[in-house]
């Protein structure tokens, strides 16, 4: 199919980047809470931005991960975590105990959630290496291969040139010409390289966590529920976990 007047963008188009740049910055310090059927014991889910640039500083990959960490074995578990922020929360009152638990808690579920964020890095970081390795050796070997070949063109218009000026002909110029050319390609050639090997850098950024979703199971609330109340509080920034206890405490008290 046609589509005219339709211009397509490649994933790696600046305007790309700007946009998901903003997207990410778009929920940055938000807090939550969330009453969910499908988790099993209370946690906290911790959203990471994780990304890594090579030796260019070009943004070679960069996404978030949702962690989910529950309360009793502080075990991470990130398919729970996606499944989390993809979900819609009960509209219930929840336990205001397990609350109070869970943010005095938090400290230790994030040292769970960040050791298995450090894992995450290095695996990806290893698969991003092995084909930022081959991608790097086959741009030498296309380099190595126009370089091999420019160079012997410029060889053959000096070879020329001589020639020339073997039988009498003024080629001085035409000579020095050429030979500045052939420095000009070596100097070329060696930039070019100097830039593949900071290509072929794999440098993790430090994680940063994105926002907290305090996630208690749906059947565990207190025995008031308020289903006028949704139990998903309205986006906070806090520095800390203080003022993110303040914040549950008057809105569980007030329903």
């Amino acid at each position: 199919m046609e589509h005219k007047g339709v211009e397509y963008l490649s994933p790696d188009d600046a305007l790309v980047a700007r946009l998901r740049r903003r997207l990410l910055a778009g929920e940055d310090g938000l807090v939550g809470l969330k009453l969910l059927p499908f988790v099993d014991h209370p946690g906290i889910t911790f959203v990471y931005r994780v990304g890594f640039e090579d030796g260019t500083g070009e943004t070679i990959q960069e996404e978030l991960v949702p962690v989910f960490v529950d309360l009793g074995s502080q075990s991470p578990r990130r398919p729970i975590g996606e499944q989390v922020l993809a979900a819609d929360t009960v509209r219930a009152k929840p336990d205001s105990e397990t609350v109070r638990e869970l943010v005095e808690s938090r400290k230790a579920l994030e040292e769970a959630a960040e050791a298995y964020v450090a894992n995450v890095l290095s695996t990806t970081k290893a698969e991003i290496t092995a084909d930022r390795e081959a991608e790097v050796e086959q741009e030498r070997e296309n380099l190595k291969a126009y370089a091999q070949a420019e160079r012997e063109r410029i060889e053959a218009f000096i070879s020329e040139y001589q020639q020339q000026a073997a039988a009498g002909q003024d080629m001085e110029v035409s000579i020095r010409g050429q030979r500045r050319r052939l420095e000009e390609l070596e100097e070329r050639v060696e930039e070019r390289k100097a830039e593949l090997e900071r290509r072929r850098q794999v440098i993790s950024l430090t994680p940063e966590v994105e926002g907290y979703c305090l996630t208690v199971h749906s059947v565990s609330l207190s025995s008031e529920v308020d289903l006028s109340w949704p139990a998903i509080l309205p986006p906070h920034r806090c520095d800390n976990f203080r003022q993110l206890s303040q914040a549950l405490a008057q809105h569980i008290q007030r329903v």
